[in-house]
């Protein structure tokens, strides 16, 4: 009963599997495959990641497969999949879905697995010089493979540092080999959008059971975020965190956060952690059911509009409020000017 209960099981997955791949095709193109397995700087970063059902996702058919856009990156965030299936592993497969729908073929929309979609060591999750460099290389393979001079790039949560570093370039320690340096790439992103980013740390980190227990919390490459001086001056933030936003490199020709404010949307200090300061502008959701997984998985039509030229003075949508960089840096000015004004009446 047992052998047979479990080749039922096997039978149900093989058959989902199969079903899903032809409506999705999970996974590199053959043609993608070969191109990274000849390839010295590409073939051991394991980009198809086969162990994964929904690890990877691009690839031409063949030579003649035409890309007549610019070519999507997608990075996920903290232990999801690339295009995976169930709520917590869906990674941007509804985004995926959506631009195959509006336009895209197989051979313009690209990702690859930084991580290991394990959600119970989530907050042991540190940014990893393995994990940059690894989304560093995959955008690199992707230009290079295209042919394209500039890529677009879509990232989510964890996934937005990761890359923002990635593009930025920089000098990281690498395990077992030392400091290496890499060179901005940013000039070879034409629009880059990152959603619900952490990019000023966790506030929870401050808390010492998460501290004391949690990798994801140090102060080195984690999301420690810092605290506040006596003049109101985040200090001690994860070093990280601290190189990456104090970085002037953009991000891309174009920059944009999206945020949603039920989504843990502040910092101590007033900022929103999900804008950066090299961005052109944030897009602020303000409705609950926009929280950390739907203001991605419910956006991809605003996504598409973003990547394709539009303006965002031209957008009429009542659901979000804009801010542009200077109205940013205005905003962290007051809320650090507020916090000087309580700090001296209570004095």
């Amino acid at each position: 009963m047992k052998s047979l209960i479990s080749l039922a099981l096997i039978s149900i997955l093989a058959a989902t599997i199969h079903s899903q791949n032809s409506t999705y095709k999970r996974g590199l193109t053959d043609h993608f495959i070969r191109f990274l397995d000849t390839n010295k700087d590409y073939y051991t970063y394991n980009f198809n990641r086969t162990q994964f059902f929904g690890g990877s996702f691009g690839g031409k058919e063949n030579d003649s497969s035409p890309i007549n856009k610019v070519p999507v990156v997608f990075v996920h965030g903290a232990a999801d999949m690339l295009i995976g299936y169930g709520w917590e592993n869906d990674g941007f497969r509804y985004d995926i879905e959506y631009f195959l729908q509006n336009g895209y073929t197989k051979a313009e929309i690209y990702g690859s697995m930084w991580g290991y979609a394990d959600i119970p060591y989530e907050y042991n999750l540190k940014q990893d010089t393995e994990y940059v460099l690894a989304i560093r290389k995959f955008m690199e393979a992707v230009l290079d493979y295209t042919g394209a001079p500039k890529i677009d790039v879509i990232s989510h949560s964890m996934g937005v540092t990761l890359s923002r570093a990635a593009i930025k370039g920089g000098k990281y320690l690498l395990k077992d080999i030392g400091y290496i340096s890499l060179k901005p790439i940013n000039k070879n992103v034409r629009t880059y959008i990152g959603i619900a980013g952490v990019n000023y740390g966790v506030l929870r980190c401050q808390q010492s059971f998460y501290y004391d227990n949690f990798f994801g919390c140090n102060k080195l490459n984690g999301f420690y975020p810092g605290n506040l001086d006596k003049n109101n001056k985040v200090v001690n933030e994860s070093e990280f965190l601290h190189n990456l936003n104090n970085d002037k490199t953009k991000e891309g020709d174009q920059a944009y956060a999206m945020l949603s404010l039920y989504d843990n949307p502040l910092t101590q200090n007033g900022k929103y952690n999900s804008a950066f300061p090299t961005m052109d502008m944030a897009f602020i959701y303000n409705s609950s059911e926009y929280t950390h997984l739907v203001i991605r998985d419910k956006t991809s039509e605003f996504q598409l509009r973003l990547l394709n030229s539009y303006h965002p003075s031209e957008f009429q949508e009542t659901e979000f409020m804009f801010m542009t960089n200077s109205e940013y840096i205005h905003q962290v000015k007051v809320s650090q000017e507020d916090k000087e004004l309580e700090s001296n009446f209570l004095q």
